[in-house]
């Protein structure tokens, strides 16, 4: 999938503002599993990155190793997820089954 491709971005405010042509958001369990995943990955760069500012040379060089490899993961992850996106999307009947990004 192309880097310029992105997920439709969703109402988050469902109950204030625009009116939305559905009340409510559908995630596949699949897709739970894969925003769960991205989340955790989320947390832990946070932590990672506070313990970057006070850490001494050497371990910080460790930990920018593993905030590079949490980078790679949640790259495979996010790509993972547009994928289930577009099975949900094709499953649903929204799009044809032979999606080109498939």
């Amino acid at each position: 999938m192309a880097n310029d491709k992105h997920l439709p971005v969703v109402q988050t405010d469902l109950d204030g503002g625009e009116p939305s042509c559905s009340p409510k958001i559908y995630v596949s369990n699949e897709e739970a599993a894969l925003l769960s995943a991205m989340r955790d990955l989320h947390e832990r760069s946070v932590e990672l990155k506070k313990e970057m500012r006070d850490a001494e040379p050497e371990r910080r060089s460790r930990l920018e190793s593993e905030i590079e490899e949490m980078r790679a993961k949640w790259k495979d992850l996010a790509t993972q997820r547009e994928k289930a996106f577009i099975r949900k999307m094709v499953m649903l009947g929204h799009l044809p089954p032979t999606h080109p990004t498939e």
